[in-house]
């Protein structure tokens, strides 16, 4: 999703914005905005502006860039930047079936918009399952279960997106595919939201049936996590 067309269309999404709704707020007319979507022009700069103001997002990251969707936030009473969400883009590399939905979600990393898990969605179950992208740098820092998700208000950065991808926050169900560092086996875990808790909490006895191809990842990564302790 590279082009300018492309995100436009995907930021309309994201917000739930019309095009006569965007039309009306940056004053393009319908048939210069139409033929932005179609992908035959691009916008000059100063019509990027007002598309880019209206949406509300960085301008730089409609022009193609590998920056965030968002540019950071400072918090009112903090004045510390707020973190942003995590970014759900249309993938089909793990597509099971015509039900599911698939993602790859792209998390702000070190000044830059970084593809971390690829993501299923059921949204019948209301159910997501989360497979970290292991990069050999780094892979360790996702074999646990993140421990966001578990502390109340931290699972927000997991969870802001979910109205952009069919899912609900009561009741859902994360399904996450790690490691056991000690035994070097791959390790799923089944999260169900708590609203008393105001956060996610392991649901064992609720354990869903693993996606396949999600399954077999994390069965290779295992693989080579052994071999490289031997």
């Amino acid at each position: 999703m590279n082009t300018i067309a492309e995100r436009i269309k995907f930021a309309m999404e994201v917000r739930k914005m019309r095009q006569v709704e965007l039309v009306q707020k940056t004053g393009i007319s319908k048939g210069a905005f139409s033929s932005y979507l179609s992908g035959n022009y691009n916008p000059k700069q100063d019509k990027l502006e007002l598309i880019a103001d209206a949406l509300d997002v960085n301008i730089d990251w409609l022009l193609g860039k590998n920056v965030p969707m968002q540019m950071p936030t400072k918090g009112v009473v903090t004045g510390q930047v707020s973190p942003l969400p995590y970014v759900f883009y249309k993938e089909a590399e793990y597509l099971v079936n015509d039900v599911d939905d698939t993602y790859t979600a792209y998390m702000p990393q070190y000044s830059a918009l970084i593809p971390r898990f690829h993501v299923i969605v059921n949204t019948s179950c209301n159910e997501m399952h989360m497979l970290p992208l292991f990069y050999r740098d780094d892979s360790a820092e996702y074999y646990d279960c993140p421990a966001d998700l578990t502390t109340p208000e931290r699972h927000q950065i997991y969870t802001k997106d979910f109205d952009s991808i069919g899912m609900y926050l009561e009741p859902s169900r994360i399904i996450y595919y790690g490691i056991d560092r000690e035994n070097c086996k791959p390790e799923i875990t089944t999260l169900a939201y708590s609203p008393e808790k105001g956060c996610y909490e392991g649901r064992p006895e609720a354990l869903s049936l693993p996606r396949g191809a999600f399954q077999k990842e994390i069965e290779k990564e295992a693989l080579f996590l052994e071999n490289n302790h031997q």
